[in-house]
């Protein structure tokens, strides 16, 4: 995964974990992806604090780095549970594919939002009257329509 530690497991990739992704991968996945817009993500010690505050279960940051890296293998229920509710996704994202590539999707999605201009967009967009915003939306349509093929063009081309 981009900008986490390498665990060694195949199934890492940029975009999230996958179905043969490891509690580490799935934790280093939250690592980097969950955290406020303004902000990288947080440090291994802001976790432990954070989980403490939260849900008053001790961790240490070198713990917790130890399972963002797969380190620790075996992590205790109270670990699993206090850092799913920290970083505000069910427990069972760790260890269900299914609910691990639907929480994905959704983060993939707050992700754009927070880090594109499409909040502020949106915003912009709000104050619009009805009939402008219909406006915008077609316009944003026929640009998704333009660059779509755009993009088959460049895709169906040779190289020279």
């Amino acid at each position: 995964m981009t900008g986490t530690p390498d665990t060694g497991d195949a199934g890492a990739t940029a975009s999230g974990p996958d179905e043969e992704t490891s509690f580490a991968d799935r934790l280093a996945h939250l690592i980097s992806t969950v955290h406020p817009p303004d902000r990288k993500p947080y440090s291994y010690r802001e976790i432990a604090q954070g989980v403490a505050e939260l849900t008053g279960v001790s961790m240490s940051a070198t713990h917790v780095q130890q399972l963002a890296v797969g380190a620790r293998r075996d992590p205790k229920r109270s670990h699993i549970q206090a850092l799913a509710r920290f970083f505000g996704v069910p427990v069972t994202y760790f260890f269900d594919d299914d609910v691990a590539e639907r929480v994905d999707g959704q983060i993939a999605d707050v992700v754009a939002w927070r880090d594109t201009g499409a909040r502020d967009l949106a915003q912009r967009a709000m104050r619009l009257s009805e009939r402008d915003r219909d406006t915008v939306s077609a316009l944003v349509d026929q640009l998704n329509s333009y660059d779509a093929g755009r993009e088959r063009t460049r895709r169906g081309r040779k190289p020279e």
